[in-house]
């Protein structure tokens, strides 16, 4: 197992590949969501690609994969970002821009999970979390669509959303994408949830595959020992 140390030197050097200015491809047509639910020592992968301009669904995926690395804050990536990487590398077509549920820019060393994937596939990506992990909060919005930033020494590294629903959630640009557009996006993908539906409907799947490998276990162990 890597030290924390090694492990930010791993961050702080890929760092250096991070781009965040556009270079998606325009107009956005196809945008995707990855999340991820998990069983023991296991993630569930779930992806959903979605229309940009009515957010219907056009695909949909799931992986079973198991995890090798335990949960660091700080760390995701290590995790997590295997199991996200593998199921993005088995679709036939990508996305315009990927939504992963993970920071990107809001992150210590200004490389959360969603600008390692981004930067590991070279696509473009968003991160998108229910809370903080770094930056300083100035003010919270209170009214759907509203944002505030979140700082780091005077620098905007993501800004602070009101969905609809809930509480507000934290954006930030993972990868080939500029925080202005983050936000954008983000806000045309706000519908009647608390995260955006790309990522609302991939965790709903991977919920869904969940509870089915769950119920398929319990099923087999009672089938064996009747």
């Amino acid at each position: 197992m890597l030290t924390s140390e090694e492990l930010i030197d791993i961050q702080n050097n890929l760092s250096r590949n991070s781009i965040f200015t556009d270079l998606f491809t325009k107009p956005i047509r196809k945008i995707g969501g990855v999340d991820l639910s998990f069983i023991k020592d296991h993630a569930v992968a779930a992806y959903i690609c979605v229309n940009y301009k009515n957010l219907e669904i056009i695909e949909k995926k799931t992986l079973l994969t198991k995890l090798d690395f335990p949960y660091r804050p700080g760390f995701l990536w290590f995790r997590e970002g295997p199991p996200i990487v593998r199921i993005i590398k088995s679709l036939e077509v990508l996305p315009d821009v990927f939504m992963i549920n993970a920071h990107g820019l809001a992150h210590p060393r200004r490389f959360g999970c969603a600008s390692h994937v981004g930067v590991n596939i070279e696509k473009p990506t968003i991160g998108i979390a229910g809370s903080k992990l770094f930056g300083e909060v100035i003010k919270i919005p209170r009214k759907f669509g509203d944002t505030e930033p979140l700082k780091s020494n005077n620098d905007t590294i993501g800004y602070i959303i009101k969905p609809k629903i809930g509480k507000p959630i934290y954006v930030s640009p993972g990868h080939m994408v500029s925080l202005e557009s983050t936000v954008k996006i983000t806000i045309n993908c706000l519908r009647n949830h608390r995260l955006p539906e790309p990522l609302y409907l991939s965790h709903i799947l991977a919920e869904s595959r969940k509870r089915n490998i769950i119920h398929s276990m319990s099923s087999s162990f009672v089938t064996h020992f009747s």
